[in-house]
């Protein structure tokens, strides 16, 4: 079994290679709105697993506050960059709120009365809540040609915020548990975790690559239909230069 801080360190450069990666990439290939704000989730979600590793260096409330607030940071913005991407619309600004109300109560939890059962549920629910939205909108604005693709990943954004659900009431059950527990089911979900961060930023740039290719593939189809077009006028002009006298 490997060592769950060994397995947060591995979340952490994880999101930080992906971070790099789609900072290349943009450079490189076309990309679409919410590509950057998607990019950017990598670097946030970094920055939460940092503020796990550095828990004891820090305070423990501003790790508490830090960690819990960035995560659901993290899920508003691919629910906002999702939306951008698809249909492009804008996330409505007030669910940006949701990740200092899950930091503050959070904290709350810490400070007043120490209860990480509660802290863990609290934050457990929001992503859950985030993550069926995220895929909702990828499974009802999917397009015909990719179904497919957005499908798999609506399912499997899913089925991680089903996961992160069952922990927190698994958590309830059984008091006895730290950020930092080696347990084999604490074991199993950052493994999962790092499946799952790995899974969904290949799946948004398969996304974005195959919009490309279908935009591509739509302009050359319209500029093959313009030349054959063109070629029909030409013809046309030639046949009426043989009919009219020249004089």
């Amino acid at each position: 079994m490997i060592d769950i801080k060994t397995l947060i360190l591995s979340i952490m450069l994880v999101s930080i290679f992906f971070c790099i990666a789609f900072f290349i990439y943009s450079l490189e290939q076309k990309t679409y709105r919410g590509f950057s704000l998607w990019s950017f989730s990598t670097l946030i979600m970094a920055l939460g697993f940092l503020a796990i590793i550095l828990r004891g260096t820090i305070p423990v409330g501003l790790s508490v506050f830090a960690v819990n607030g960035l995560f659901t940071l993290v899920a508003v913005i691919r629910l906002d960059a999702i939306k951008r991407f698809l249909v492009d619309k804008s996330l409505n600004k007030l669910l940006y709120t949701i990740p200092i109300f899950v930091a503050l109560a959070s904290s709350i939890f810490y400070f007043a009365v120490d209860l990480i059962e509660i802290r863990t549920f609290i934050v457990s629910v929001a992503l859950f809540i985030l993550s069926v939205l995220i895929s909702w909108d990828l499974i009802r604005y999917s397009p015909l040609e990719n179904r497919l693709l957005y499908y798999s990943a609506g399912i499997f954004i899913a089925f991680r915020g089903l996961t992160v659900l069952a922990r927190a009431f698994l958590w309830q059950a059984d008091t006895q548990h730290n950020i930092f527990d080696n347990s084999i089911w604490s074991s199993i979900q950052l493994e999962f975790g790092l499946i799952s961060e790995i899974g969904q930023n290949v799946i948004f740039l398969m996304m974005n690559s195959k919009r490309a290719e279908a935009n591509f593939n739509q302009a050359e189809s319209k500029l093959n239909s313009t030349v054959i077009d063109l070629k029909k006028a030409l013809s046309e002009v030639k046949k009426l230069q043989g009919i009219l006298p020249i004089c």
